[in-house]
């Protein structure tokens, strides 16, 4: 009888012992193969959909060690991360990635020409790297033309209530003319964010929100965006814009649109834009544009169907139409400005009603307010 019970007993063990194997070996799933920082199981990554899991906090040191696979994630002697899956870092993980480990990080596309992307909703610390899609067979980052129609990776915060702090980096050639993949995004995030000293640039759009809000955006950099350099979009509210440049963007430097409420833009730079320097359009309310520059636009400041704004202390120099305001429009405080060097001053494409303009200095240019047909 005892034969029986230890034979019994090696037979589970055997068993046991083999399903093991076969879990740890399988090709659709890699575990943390140690724990980071004390929490066992941080990733995961599924070979079928290409995406790595972040459940706890780590950085790309950690990550590429865990993965130990250079196929998914591949170190270079330059101190390059060569990223080939997406990133999702779940609501209660923090994701780092600095200087200490990484230089630049080279994001491809899938096999399929879909691109990968970083997915954050925990929070995430990213500080003086840069960030790029790459094309392998090339090596470059990857173009994209005038259509926006060539897919790129992107980088997404996406539902995150934590915090999550961008600074002293270069964010380029990412996205394409595809929400929510059309550059660096925030979508539905009520987060603390501090965007600080960084540079967008050859983005589709630099950087857009939708129904997000407690944004910082200061003292960035944003050019040569294939549409916008900043768009806050779709409910988007509580956002500081603020020292900023933004120029060359082959639409709107800053845009505030659709249903946006509660932003700031104070004291940016804005030149070179292709349509405008800042513009608010469809229900862009009850925001304010203060002490800002502007030069060399075809329109400084327009104001489409937007009201209860308030504009004021703000320099446009040699940009064919000053402020232009039109559709809807009403309830907006326009003063203390100073317009300088163009064709007009103050251009209404209709009559909107009830705005208020006060003690804004208009010089040197063909007509100071001009009503279209009249």
């Amino acid at each position: 009888m005892l034969n029986g019970i230890i034979a019994q007993t090696c037979m589970i063990f055997e068993t046991v012992l083999l399903m093991l194997i076969l879990l740890l070996s399988s090709p659709d799933i890699i575990f943390s193969q140690a724990p980071v920082y004390g929490l066992p199981d941080c990733i995961n990554y599924n070979s079928i959909t290409k995406i790595i899991t972040i459940v706890c906090d780590t950085n790309m040191s950690n990550l590429s060690r865990d993965l130990n696979n250079k196929n998914i994630l591949e170190k270079d002697t330059q101190g390059s991360m060569i990223l080939n899956a997406s990133i999702i870092v779940n609501p209660q993980a923090k994701f780092t990635i600095n200087s200490k480990d990484t230089s630049w990080l080279k994001i491809l596309n899938n096999k399929d020409g879909k691109p990968n992307y970083i997915s954050i909703s925990g929070s995430a610390e990213i500080d003086n790297v840069k960030i790029t899609s790459w094309n392998p067979s090339y090596k470059s980052v990857i173009y994209q033309n005038s259509n926006g129609s060539i897919p790129r990776p992107y980088i997404i915060i996406d539902r995150s209530s934590g915090f999550i702090n961008i600074a002293n980096s270069e964010f380029s050639s990412l996205g394409y003319n595809h929400y929510p993949s059309n550059g660096f995004v925030f979508a539905n995030s009520i987060s603390k964010v501090n965007l600080l000293n960084n540079s967008f640039h050859n983005l589709w759009d630099g950087v857009y929100s939708d129904s997000s809000g407690f944004i910082k955006i200061n003292n960035n950099k944003f050019y040569n965006n294939l549409r916008h350099g900043i768009d806050t979009s779709i409910n988007s509210h509580d956002i500081n814009i603020f020292n900023n440049i933004a120029y060359s963007n082959s639409k709107v430097g800053i845009i505030i649109s659709n249903n946006c409420c509660n932003v700031v833009v104070d004291n940016n730079t804005l030149h070179n834009n292709g349509q405008a320097g800042l513009m608010y359009s469809v229900n862009a309310n009850k925001s304010i544009a203060k002490n800002n520059s502007i030069f060399y636009e075809k329109v400084g400041i327009s104001l489409f169907s937007s009201s209860n704004n308030n504009l004021y202390d703000n320099k446009i120099i040699s940009s064919d139409k000053g402020i232009a305001i039109a559709g809807n429009s009403s309830f907006n405080h326009i003063y203390e400005n100073s317009i300088v060097n163009g064709n007009t001053g103050i251009y209404f494409t209709d009559i909107p009603k009830n705005n208020t303009l006060e003690n804004n200095r208009i010089s040197n240019v063909s007509s100071t307010i001009h009503f279209i047909g009249q």
